[in-house]
């Protein structure tokens, strides 16, 4: 993955990777009644794949640390993910109203920001839309609440997709 030069395909990545750890934290089929995000807190780890524009692939490490409010309506996350080309620091707080929830997010490495809004149209699935300065991403993600599945697609990014796997530590 090129690191000089790439002014969206890292800010693209950054927005995208907390966004796809934050939504598949647990599955929500008894938490609505007490807020989406109650079965969220806790640290997850896990690794996947990037494609690039080009083809080119790169391998990825996460690390996800996610505190829940106390209705669980509100979301907050701090992750970090690292390849041997790159490494990226998000934050985001998300909050919920049914089966939609809204926030932000910034990468402390780029100091790059954008919303995020997404909705779950059934327990344990996820999509979501993050945008920012010149890109946007679509997330799609399950969970069964031990192991969370992700697919990103980036457009006006240098990253085509990526794919990550992630467990409950």
């Amino acid at each position: 993955m090129r690191v000089n030069g790439d002014r969206f395909g890292l800010r693209g990545l950054a927005a995208a990777l907390p966004l796809a750890a934050l939504l598949t934290g647990a599955s929500l089929a008894p938490a609505f009644a007490a807020g989406p995000f109650t079965g969220f807190p806790g640290e997850w780890t896990g690794s996947g794949d990037i494609t690039m524009s080009d083809g080119s692939h790169d391998r990825i490490k996460c690390k996800a640390s996610y505190s829940v409010g106390p209705s669980g309506q509100a979301l907050n996350i701090n992750v970090n993910c690292a390849s041997d080309s790159y490494r990226v620091n998000i934050i985001a707080n998300v909050v919920a109203q049914g089966e939609n929830f809204s926030g932000t997010w910034r990468e402390t490495t780029r100091q790059v920001d954008g919303d995020v809004s997404g909705r779950v149209p059934a327990p344990g699935q996820y999509q979501a839309s993050l945008k920012g300065t010149g890109f946007g991403i679509e997330l799609a993600a399950s969970s069964n609440g031990h192991q969370q599945a992700i697919t990103i697609v980036s457009q006006g990014t240098d990253v085509q997709n990526v794919k990550i796997t992630l467990r409950k530590a």
